[in-house]
């Protein structure tokens, strides 16, 4: 048996008992650890670099708190000023219950999908491919 989940269970246990907000600064970036308004642990973290229109931009957030589970992701690359990639999430909430969601950005477009919208980003996403008349 391994020591880390062990580690990261413990780490989830004691981070809840966090009052303070830390930001460490990392380049081109920094990672989070701070309670939000409803007092859920979020920890984050993201990366950004831009260098004449062209790099990139990853983001990172892990929400947890009584009965909340959440994951949000951002991977985007910049190409000559405009924008390319995806972005999701995943999450367990006590009122809502399960939440997952996908979005595409293609430049200036951007089409958004998860449970309940799969019409809409495939429909968006033929509308992407189709010649306009």
């Amino acid at each position: 048996m391994t020591k880390f989940p062990i580690f990261f269970a413990i780490f989830l246990l004691f981070s809840t008992q966090i009052f303070a907000q830390f930001n460490i600064p990392l380049p081109f970036g920094n990672f989070q650890i701070a309670k939000n308004q409803k007092g859920e642990l979020e920890l984050g973290s993201n990366q950004n670099f831009n260098l004449f229109g062209w790099g990139g931009r990853r983001d990172f957030k892990l929400t947890t708190g009584n009965g909340t589970f959440k994951l949000d992701r951002t991977d985007e690359a910049l190409v000559n000023g405009s924008t390319y990639g995806g972005s999701g999430s995943f999450g367990v909430d006590e009122k809502t219950g399960i939440d997952v969601g996908q979005n595409l950005t293609l430049n200036d477009k951007k089409l958004v999908g998860g449970v309940g919208k799969e019409a809409n980003f495939l429909e968006g996403l033929i509308n992407l491919f189709n010649p306009k008349k």
